[in-house]
């Protein structure tokens, strides 16, 4: 029974990504004979953001047949039976913890051939590429490593908190894990970051002046304004806000200060301070906390059932089968909720671009013209089917945006 439910939901899942992709893929070509964005994208530009979109489009539909079939395997062979029954005897805490991480390490391993793929063939072939086999292998292991250091204490804080507070757990989980998020953001620079890339202060100069005094007459002063190495893995350029507190970092790729002029540059920077003054990583973070708070009640209700134990034949509905079934069949579900969440993403995108636009009289021509420049430079696809960009993007598109910043303009 449990294993047919599964199924169905694998099959649904697998059909309406599919739909999805086949629709932005027929979307893209469509548009393809015509460059309406001739203001920044040259002929040369535009075929290049088409044949990108294009082959990132049909990998993500190899990529989900891929996966949905290894699911499949998992379900039909009966893997997570199999797993489970050769551990029966484990009843420490750490031991069960261990046991579950190797079980999401088994069940993501048969990606990394995908991921490998992707980087060496497609961003390799479009020259956005710069990292080397070992470089990406190294990568790899200090990934498997953070996660382990991270995940299984995370585990066994949860499996105690099941033990000691049997009724109230979820609840004293859900507020742990949100608590650990605001942790990390002020660990994540200091000690996780470094192991994959180099933070450097930005330099003195006119640049880091302007967003000096930018910060001031916003009312917004960071705890550091760094410079992320990001060249050495790829082309593609970006930066990112994150702070809470009196703890506020913004980050700038360093191929973001090479392709971006020096107004772009503080326009991009202007949005990031909005997303601080807009309180969008708190609101973030209570929707993560109610997210969490409905998934461990949900486990809460499944460690009740020896339903669970009769359909995965084991002795009994432990804590540990309970997440081990999550971890499998866990996407399944999260996958339905994604436009909810990208909703809200989106809504907190256009109120930090509305905080930009009012810093200066220029600042939303100058972000405009920066969001053209990292469109163009990080071959974005010009033409998304709504409906996908509605699963799949966090950001309103170009289009949307220049659409809304259009109103701060003279």
């Amino acid at each position: 029974m449990l294993k047919t439910q599964l199924f169905i939901l694998l099959v649904v899942y697998f059909i309406c990504e599919t739909a999805l992709l086949i629709l932005n893929h027929h979307n893209i070509r469509k548009n393809s004979n015509h460059n309406p964005f001739k203001d920044f994208l040259d002929e040369e530009a535009f075929r290049k953001s088409i044949h990108y979109s294009l082959s990132c489009n049909s990998f993500s539909i190899l990529k989900t047949f891929y996966r949905s079939s290894w699911l499949g395997l998992i379900f039909s062979l009966e893997l997570m039976s199999l797993f489970l029954n050769c551990f029966p005897s484990v009843n420490s805490l750490w031991g069960q913890s261990t046991v579950l991480f190797l079980w999401m390490f088994l069940l993501n391993l048969p990606t990394l051939p995908l991921d490998y793929l992707h980087t060496f063939q497609i961003e390799s072939r479009f020259g956005f590429n710069r990292s080397s086999h070992k470089l990406w292998f190294m990568d790899q292991l200090k990934g498997i490593f953070v996660s382990a250091c991270l995940q299984i204490p995370l585990i066994t804080a949860l499996l105690w908190l099941i033990q000691a507070y049997p009724n109230t757990w979820w609840l004293w989980g859900t507020i742990g894990y949100t608590g650990l998020q605001v942790v990390l953001i002020w660990v994540y620079p200091k000690l996780i970051l470094p192991l994959f890339n180099k933070l450097t202060p930005l330099e003195d100069g006119t640049l880091k002046q302007r967003l000096t005094q930018l910060g001031e007459s916003a009312g917004f002063k960071a705890t550091k304004i760094q410079v992320l190495d990001s060249s050495k893995r790829s082309t593609h350029s970006n930066a990112y806000y994150s702070g809470i507190g009196g703890i506020q970092h913004i980050v700038l790729y360093d191929t973001l200060l090479k392709q971006a002029t020096e107004d772009e540059i503080v326009a991009v920077v202007a949005h990031e301070m909005g997303h601080d003054k807009c309180h969008h990583l708190p609101k973030q973070l209570l929707i993560l906390g109610l997210g969490t708070g409905i998934l461990l009640k949900l486990c809460d209700c499944l460690l009740h059932s020896d339903w669970i134990a009769a359909q995965l034949h084991v002795q009994s509905t432990t804590p540990l089968v309970v997440l081990v079934l999550l971890a499998t069949a866990g996407s399944l579900f999260t996958y339905w909720l994604s436009p909810l969440f990208n909703c809200f993403s989106r809504h907190f995108e256009y109120q930090a671009d509305a905080f930009a636009a009012k810093q200066y009289e220029s600042c939303a021509a100058n972000l405009i013209h920066a969001l053209k420049k990292l469109y163009r430079e990080n071959a974005s696809n010009p033409f998304p089917h709504p409906w996908f960009s509605t699963f799949h993007y966090t950001h309103p598109t170009l289009i949307e945006r220049e659409k809304a910043l259009q109103k701060y303009i003279n």
